[in-house]
């Protein structure tokens, strides 16, 4: 049965309303529904209650979605059906609400039904709101499937079951990105950082037709409307003399400079769409539309395979989705600074105090040492670890005064690492660290190089960016998994300042670790 005519529903209007909304309605289409509703004020009700006022709210007109309608139950019923059976959101056991909050199935979203709008996103996450009715949340889902699948003339196409909206898929992008909005509007963890990034981000879009015209109508498309219909990739490149910072942020190691930034979709080959860039393009995160992997294609000469999932584990339906919601979870685990010395400022993917359990932190007599790794599989699969070192301030923790501590300034000597991996120990020792033996002072630092072994320095050339305040450097190791640990020697004053005191300064153990779910 796919319509109610006309003497048909006059048959029915002698049936009792619980058996017309539980036992003949629910074989029919939602939009049946509406058309059934003409036939009487019964079937009116039956499929939308008593309260008239909810069911004559057009699509553009939301006066009764901040408050309370009367709900009948048959009603209620029936769009919770049409919401599960629509746009699959999960059969809900009761009312299953808290403290009087709706349920999922009554969150939905108002969308920007302008196709020419280039300024506007088509969804905001300000746009997520409860709906008062189960009809009222069908409704505004339904305005959003119109809107993604129709073609520049207004007409509808359709679109295999892979490919159909799901709510919960956009309610769960509305609350990544609203993470990663968050994360950039926070001065605290961002500082003018955060606006920037904001500011590279393009308006959400509706990718639908074009995607079905390059030959995708049966692609696994779901989860990828709802990532990049709230924001549409980023503006790449240089703005002003700077370049602009990617939203997945980056790694530097020695002559490798890794930053990867959100490309708005690029059909690389085939069923292949390209979804993040790197600056050097040594490093593409590429959406198979077919199957819904994602994986990571490098271009450097000492990757093998030249390939990795970017997803390890769980159903390829979501795994755009899952993948961009874990790097919206990590950003708040992150830290903002130079990639290179006096270079531009990025996201750094190297775990920050915001994650104790794979960043450490030690502080001898006024000293700080924090230390981090990730695995980089793009270079041939080695741990780069990352050592941010400075000398406290006062208004820190651990801080001491420079008669507590027994000197103004220290200079690094050497390091001493002890390196942990499948039960065997290595022990590395080594003058000064990747050529800098970095002087310290409350606050501030200079990167002193030498080029003789520690007999004269000169400052490294910053190229005129500014300094953090304090000094890092990475290297790496290769190897399974483990941890490590050590100690830098520090002479107090200066190395070439005479008579001083040599002192070790302890780093905490950090552990190497494979990535367990997802790459990046």
């Amino acid at each position: 049965m796919n319509k109610l005519s006309t003497p048909l529903s006059a048959s029915l209007d002698d049936l009792p309303n619980a058996i017309v909304a539980a036992s003949i309605l629910p074989f029919v289409t939602a939009t049946d529904w509406l058309n059934f509703r003409l036939a009487s004020r019964k079937f009116y009700e039956i499929v939308h209650g008593h309260d008239v006022g909810a069911a004559l709210q057009g699509f553009g007109h939301d006066i009764g979605a901040t408050q309370q309608q009367n709900e009948d139950e048959e009603s209620k019923a029936l769009w919770l059906l049409a919401l599960v059976r629509d746009y699959r959101f999960e059969q809900q056991k009761g009312d299953e609400e808290d403290d009087g909050c709706r349920s999922l199935m009554y969150q939905t979203i108002r969308c920007n039904p302008d196709p020419d709008d280039e300024i506007n996103p088509f969804l905001s996450t300000s746009d997520v709101f409860t709906a008062s009715t189960a009809f009222i949340s069908w409704k505004h889902w339904r305005k959003i499937d119109i809107c993604l699948h129709r073609d520049e003339h207004g007409q509808q196409f359709d679109v295999s079951p892979s490919a159909q909206l799901v709510g919960p898929y956009f309610l769960r992008a509305a609350s990544l990105w609203r993470k990663i909005e968050q994360f950039c509007s926070d001065e605290s963890l961002t500082g003018d950082l955060g606006p920037m990034i904001q500011s590279t981000l393009h308006p959400g879009v509706r990718f639908g037709r074009s995607l079905v015209d390059e030959g995708y109508q049966d692609g696994k498309l779901s989860a990828f409307k709802a990532v990049y219909s709230f924001y549409a990739g980023q503006s790449l490149g240089d703005r002003d003399g700077m370049v602009l910072p990617g939203l997945f942020g980056g790694y530097n190691v020695y002559d490798h400079l890794s930053h990867s930034c959100w490309s708005s979709p690029e059909v690389l080959t085939g069923s292949k769409v390209v979804v993040t860039k790197d600056v050097n393009d040594l490093k593409l995160t590429v959406f198979d539309v077919q199957s819904g992997d994602l994986r990571i294609y490098f271009r450097s000469t000492r990757s093998h395979p030249p390939f990795t999932k970017a997803v390890r584990y769980g159903n390829s339906d979501d795994q755009i989705l899952r993948w961009f919601e874990n790097h919206a979870n990590l950003l708040q685990k992150y830290s903002v600074g130079r990639l290179t010395p006096g270079g531009f400022k990025s996201i750094l993917r190297y775990p920050s105090l915001n994650d104790p359990t794979n960043c450490s932190r030690a502080v001898t007599r006024g000293v700080e040492v924090v230390a981090s790794s990730i695995y980089a599989v793009e270079i041939g699969g080695i741990f780069v670890f990352s050592i941010r070192m400075r000398m406290l301030r006062p208004e820190e923790p651990d801080y001491m005064s420079p008669e507590e501590r027994g000197f103004d300034t220290c200079q690094l000597v050497s390091r001493h690492w002890r390196i942990t991996q499948g039960g065997e120990v290595t022990q590395v020792t080594g003058e000064g660290v990747v050529g800098y033996y970095p002087l310290l002072r409350e606050g501030d630092h200079e990167s002193l190089v030498s080029d003789d072994g520690g007999r004269t320095f000169h400052e490294e050339d910053s190229g005129g960016g500014i300094r953090e305040k304090y000094f890092s450097y990475q290297s790496c190791t290769d190897g399974g998994e483990g941890s490590m640990e050590g100690y830098f020697q520090f002479k107090a004053g200066s190395i070439l300042g005479g008579a001083g005191e040599v002192f070790d300064v302890r780093v905490a153990p950090f552990p190497l670790k494979f990535p367990q779910c997802y790459q990046y």
